[in-house]
């Protein structure tokens, strides 16, 4: 955590909640206290804290309603709850912990025991902070492609039901446009060309962001072939936006060093309905077909 992490005591015991408070303090907690439910619902607003410490008899409330109360008032609903009783028996553990507490602490045990599995309770969450983080990298990563930072097939299938979705959802049109490049073979060794070939796939790629319009989405679907989403824009606009793609990638050949290489792109286009499981690979057989049959050319779906 950026900051030390801050306790809210909530007890209405006031004797024995200002003697936990003082030893929380004295180990490094900074600690806001609360005497009532209402008085706890306060400092969740007004102090925010990293977690919540709160007498099982609070307010002669159940538990569960009590953590609940926390949970909802509390920013992003997930904060952790130990909970603090003056029953010794397991049942009562059992109970809170049931109840949705991260953790229960006996009174009896004292002061140490409930500091540590504060400590416990707050790196546990911060590990999980740190899960959390780095599966929300890796599934940009899973939906990206390395080379040009475009999305990848997964990433445009989920932006193609995300889009589709909304476009019925809104009753208004939303269109695809797939395009294969055809690019003039290089020389030199096998490392030499698969270089090559990657340089030129990234000047594509980013040639192609730079021809569709800012709320469009493009990606990579293979190697060689782009897909561009066109929200609000029918089948017309989506035949227009093929042809001007394919104009400007036949006059503005890619340089690699000192080379200028050709570039064509076979091209295919549609309007998107509700359906969307076979459109891409509808759109790959017909841009597979443009390009056999001679290539730099737009065909409709």
């Amino acid at each position: 955590m950026a900051h030390e992490p801050v306790v809210l005591l909530a007890d209405d015991h006031a004797d024995a909640r200002e003697t936990i408070a003082f030893h929380l303090a004295m180990a490094g907690f900074p600690v806001v206290q609360a005497g009532s439910i209402e008085g706890a619902v306060e400092e969740l607003h007004r102090t925010h804290p990293d977690i919540v410490v709160v007498s099982d008899e609070l307010g002669h409330q159940p538990v569960a309603d009590l953590i609940a109360v926390i949970t909802d008032e509390s920013d992003g609903g997930g904060i952790p709850v130990i909970t603090l009783s003056d029953d010794p028996g397991s049942l009562r553990l059992a109970e809170c912990l049931a109840d949705g507490a991260r953790d229960h602490v006996r009174r009896e045990a004292g002061a140490e025991e409930l500091i540590a599995r504060i400590g416990a309770v707050l790196r546990t969450d911060d590990e999980l902070e740190r899960l959390r983080r780095r599966n929300d990298e890796l599934e940009f990563l899973g939906a990206v492609d390395v080379l040009t930072g475009m999305a990848n097939r997964r990433g445009l299938e989920e932006e193609l039901d995300r889009l589709a979705a909304g476009a019925v959802r809104h009753h208004v049109a939303l269109s695809a446009v797939m395009a294969r490049a055809k690019i003039a073979a290089g020389g030199g060794t096998r490392r030499a060309r698969a270089e090559r070939d990657e340089a030129l796939r990234r000047e594509l790629g980013y040639l192609v962001t730079a021809v569709r319009r800012t709320d469009d989405f493009s990606g990579v679907w293979d190697p060689r072939t782009f897909v561009v989403l066109l929200p609000l824009t029918a089948v017309e606009g989506a035949r227009a936006f093929a042809e001007r793609l394919r104009s400007v990638v036949a006059a503005a050949p890619l340089r690699h060093g000192e080379e200028l290489v050709p570039v064509t792109l076979s091209c295919a286009y549609t309007e998107v309905g509700p359906d969307t499981a076979e459109l891409l690979p509808a759109l790959e057989a017909i841009v597979h077909g443009v390009e056999d049959a001679g290539g730099d050319a737009v065909r409709p779906a």
